[in-house]
């Protein structure tokens, strides 16, 4: 790739290549998609200091690494591989790249629920997280609520996104179980209520002064 030093992005995948390597005069490359190829290791990005979307689902690896380096990556798409047979320490990776803001780790061998404390509540910017087909969901208690709640950052997790609504019911879930949580809910149709009768007013006054 030295004959692109200038290259912005990389389209690669489908390719069966099962290494990362010839980038390293590319410092400018913002997206590489290396999807569906037979990688077995995260290398050869120690250069791609303006990466912002990289691409690596549909491999072989085991262990997120090699992008500390990487100070702009927004996104990192990761599903189905073989991650987390190690345990976390084929997470913490992850911990090294604080601009992360969406992650998708579908699929993997994720099973440790302490993932969630030791890794995930660590990603300072985390708001878009892509978790589903891990077994680690299953063991943790009332999963999509306890996410909520202990990423305060989280807009969207899974197959739908995460409401403002959501991360009150989340939260007051936390703080009191399902008795908070209806406390939360006549609160927020309270709140609604009192809302739309505000707007109905301002339409009528609206109304008399247009006549």
């Amino acid at each position: 790739m030295e004959l692109f030093p200038h290259l912005k992005c990389l389209y690669f995948e489908g390719n069966g290549c099962d290494e990362i390597s010839g980038l390293a005069s590319n410092p400018e490359l913002r997206c590489l998609f290396l999807h569906e190829n037979a990688i077995m290791k995260m290398e050869g990005l120690d250069n791609l200091i303006s990466l912002s979307n990289l691409n690596l689902a549909d491999n072989l690896i085991t262990t997120i690494e090699g992008i500390s380096n990487c100070e702009k990556l927004d996104i990192l798409y990761l599903a189905r591989n073989r991650i987390g047979r190690n345990g976390l320490d084929d997470l913490r990776g992850l911990l090294t790249c604080p601009t992360l803001t969406t992650v998708d780790l579908q699929s993997n061998k994720i099973s440790d629920p302490e993932c969630l404390e030791e890794i995930f509540m660590k990603m300072p910017n985390l708001k878009v997280l892509y978790v589903q087909g891990n077994e680690f969901t299953s063991k943790i208690k009332n999963y999509r609520k306890t996410m909520i709640a202990k990423l305060p950052t989280l807009m969207y997790l899974d197959d739908r996104p995460v409401f403002a609504e959501d991360r009150r019911h989340a939260e007051a879930f936390a703080r009191g179980g399902i008795e908070e949580e209806r406390k939360e809910r006549d609160a927020i149709n309270k709140e609604k209520a009192a809302t739309d009768e505000k707007n109905r007013m301002a339409f009528r006054d609206m109304i008399k002064k247009a006549r």
